[in-house]
């Protein structure tokens, strides 16, 4: 009995480790990495005041940044090294500065051209980088120091390193200043730029993509942003996965799971359909690639360097997001569950939004439950949408049109959403929200 406590206690404390740092490993070679580019590049900066950047004195230092650039560029695909006051951080991941001079002195010698951080959009050479270090050490032209300094950059040759603009902490009182749209701008940025990473045939860096989930969590799922409206320009399979991952989220949220499985469900949500850059373009249109694309997103998210309790949370969902709950075999993970849940929802809402009610689609989905979703999930879906999911058009009680704007805000108000009017003679949906909490009623629901 004492042998098995203590097998239980370490398992416990195993998980535990698990659930504190989740991607702490990859988080870790981020950091060292980011400290070793951030002090190499700094002590660069400082020899070329005393050397030219052909001196044999740079050898050293430039042959380990470029190792350090490559190495990272291998970990994350594009890496973003941003400053910001006296901080910096690589790809989301704080490296550290407490006592050291190195990472104050580069944000103030990049702010000297108004450039807040070093965007490396793949390996940097050794002539590339003495022309970045002279570059970075040649005064500002005003005045614009940013573009000449891009200019220069171009000239000399150094294609893969684009200087991006100042960055500033936004605090007022202590409140969250994040606007929505900021945030879905953003995530569709990020999911666009996770997948060109990944058919360049890099490894998955999930750091900026949990961030990214959690800033949605943060600013709320209720946001009409995150429902509707989205621009025209942004990519089909971005729209999809954002859309997939809000529905989930809001699933699983009303479902009372975690905040761990919240987050990992959300990066999972986003790369669902990645196995589909596996195959030649237009494959994705084929019954044979829509029945290998869950084992091939499965075989990217594990080329994820490490292998934690998060890891397979992740991969499992990916893995079975087109499983039945009654299918032969095992149960798919509640990851899965969610997901197969959640994409039929959003396919059925594109594919039939304009001829059906999106309470119809959500009545006929529950009579799949039991043997396609699991009962809970389906009822917790419901729950999370509302009487009137987001996107319904209804009749008001006096004569208007208006289109719903978000999700349930509560059990109290599961019938009374949030609506934009409708304008009467060009369609198009009011700026302002009107609550139905305050009137006026709803005389029906009719497709659109």
């Amino acid at each position: 009995m004492d042998e098995l406590l203590q097998a239980q206690q370490e398992l416990a404390r195993a998980l535990s480790r698990a659930r504190a740092g989740e991607d702490k490993d990859l988080a870790q070679q981020v950091r060292e990495a980011g400290e070793q580019i951030t002090h190499v590049l700094n002590g660069l900066l400082k020899l070329n005041r005393t050397h030219a950047p052909d001196n044999r004195a740079f050898d050293a230092p430039v042959t380990e940044f470029g190792r350090a650039v490559s190495a990272l560029v291998e970990l994350l695909g594009t890496v973003h090294l941003v400053t910001v006051e006296d901080q910096i951080y690589v790809n989301d991941v704080r490296i550290r500065s407490e006592g050291k001079a190195g990472p104050r002195d580069l944000g103030g010698e990049l702010r000297r051209h108004e450039v807040g951080g070093l965007t490396f959009h793949g390996p940097i050479g050794d002539r590339a980088i003495r022309a970045l270090v002279g570059a970075l050490s040649a005064p500002a032209e005003p005045p614009d120091p940013r573009s000449a300094l891009l200019r220069r950059l171009q000239a000399a040759g150094v294609e893969a390193v684009e200087p991006a603009g100042l960055f500033r902490f936004r605090m007022d009182e202590g409140e969250d200043q994040r606007s929505p749209q900021d945030v879905l701008r953003r995530m569709l940025g990020l999911v666009t730029e996770t997948w060109s990473n990944l058919e360049a045939g890099r490894a998955l860096n999930p750091l900026p993509l949990r961030r990214a989930v959690l800033d949605v969590l943060d600013v709320g799922l209720g946001a009409p942003a995150f429902w509707g409206g989205f621009a025209s320009d942004v990519p089909a399979h971005a729209l999809h996965a954002f859309e997939v991952a809000t529905v989930a989220l809001a699933t699983a949220r009303a479902a009372a799971f975690p905040s761990g499985f919240l987050q990992d469900l959300g990066i999972a949500a986003l790369l669902h359909d990645v196995g589909y850059l596996a195959h030649g373009a237009g494959a994705a249109d084929g019954p044979a690639a829509f029945a290998r694309h869950p084992l091939e997103a499965a075989r990217v998210v594990l080329r994820q360097r490490g292998f934690h309790e998060a890891k397979v949370r992740r991969l499992r969902a990916v893995l079975e997001h087109h499983r039945d709950l009654a299918a032969p075999g095992a149960r798919p993970s509640a990851g899965g569950a969610v997901l197969r849940l959640a994409e039929d929802y959003v396919n059925v809402i594109r594919l039939f939004g304009a001829r059906v009610l999106r309470a119809d689609a959500l009545g006929a989905m529950l009579r799949g439950a039991g043997t396609l979703y699991h009962p809970l999930l389906v009822q917790a879906l419901v729950n999370a949408l509302g009487r009137h999911p987001p996107g319904t058009l209804l009749e008001l009680e006096d004569g208007r049109y208006a289109r719903v704007a978000a999700p349930a805000r509560s059990a109290e108000l599961w019938e009374h959403p949030l609506v934009r009017v409708l304008d009467p003679v060009t369609h198009q949906p009011a700026e302002d929200l009107l609550d139905l909490a305050h009137g006026p009623r709803v005389r029906r629901a009719v497709p659109g």
